[in-house]
């Protein structure tokens, strides 16, 4: 057959031939989606029912693995639409090991889907330990961000509103914890007067808090530091009659604090005392009370004991006077 003769052939009724390859086409879509095959899905699981008294106290797969049967054309249709989701009920929970068998029961199928056609691979069933839930209250502390600088200081104790939380978890964790810690709050560039509401650090310890978030206030200040010189010490005595000698004579007071308060002190506001309350005619070393203002943080004496020497009246007792003829 020529060529012209080939082509006439394969153009003759080229309508009627276009249909019908197009309706071939559509048959076999048809008869394929119509066939069976199995396919795999990853299906979300959530557990349900769970009595507010009890807790799961590990973790919990998120999906489970199924394998279901059915036509392509089904499959196709529950995979791009179906949302699957698999819920485990567990109302009927009790305190300890519980093991929970899984079936297409659990997943929300569609109605064109065959629930015997489907199969769990992984897990197959559940093992969850419940504990009781309990609550109890917990101080607060504040955690910071880094190591605090020395030039800075924190006048007093800072306030935390509430001072303590009520949390609620598994018996077994919730009673390990004794305290609960801020999310690290940064006070390196802060002066004066400072106030924050910070969240507790609750992450990892899967335990609910109530309030979860505190107020924390406090007075941050400029360290100083200042040394106060020639302070007597006073004598305390319930024996006038007995004359003292001590040494030194005079004593130096190192003070640090807020620098507010450190400027405005003199050697006027503090005391250095010498309890000789009840001691008879001898020689002791005494160690010194000091006494400073309110705010002062720490304080030195360039001397730690004073040594005494009670002397019997009339031996003639050391004073300021005499201190003057002797320089």
């Amino acid at each position: 057959m020529s060529l012209e003769g080939i082509i006439n052939a394969l153009t003759r009724n080229l309508g009627a031939k276009i249909v019908s390859l197009v309706f071939a086409f559509f048959l076999w879509l048809h008869v394929t989606a119509q066939q069976g095959e199995n396919q795999s899905f990853r299906v979300p699981l959530s557990m349900a029912g769970i009595a507010d008294s009890l807790t799961i106290i590990h973790d919990v797969p998120e999906f489970i693995e199924v394998t279901i049967r059915g036509s392509r054309s089904n499959l196709m249709k529950l995979r791009l639409f179906g949302r699957l989701e698999a819920t485990v009920d567990l109302s009927r929970a009790v305190k300890g090991r519980n093991t929970v068998p899984l079936s297409a029961a659990v997943i929300n199928l569609p109605e064109q889907i065959d629930p015997r056609e489907v199969t769990v691979d992984n897990p197959k069933s559940l093992v969850l330990n419940l504990e009781e839930v309990v609550s109890k209250s917990v101080p607060v502390r504040i955690a910071y961000r880094g190591e605090i600088p020395d030039a800075v200081i924190i006048d007093g104790s800072p306030v935390i509103i509430p001072a303590k939380v009520k949390i609620t978890g598994a018996s077994s964790v919730v009673g390990r914890i004794e305290v609960i810690s801020t999310r690290e709050i940064d006070i390196k560039s802060h002066r004066g007067e400072y106030s924050e509401e910070a969240d507790l650090m609750l992450s990892g310890m899967d335990i609910r808090a109530v309030p979860d978030r505190v107020l924390i206030e406090m007075s941050i200040h400029k360290r100083a530091i200042r040394t106060l010189a020639n302070i007597p010490p006073t004598l305390l005595q319930d024996d006038e009659s007995l004359l003292v000698e001590y040494s030194p004579r005079v004593v130096s007071l190192t003070i640090e604090g807020p620098e507010e308060i450190i400027s405005k002190i003199t050697t006027e506001d503090v005391s250095v005392i010498l309890d000789l309350t009840g001691k008879a005619a001898g020689t002791y070393l005494i160690e010194p009370e000091v006494i400073v203002p309110k705010g002062i943080e720490r304080y030195f004496l360039d001397a730690d004991n004073f040594e005494i020497k009670i002397l019997p009246s009339g031996k003639g007792r050391v004073t300021d006077q005499q201190d003057g003829e002797d320089g």
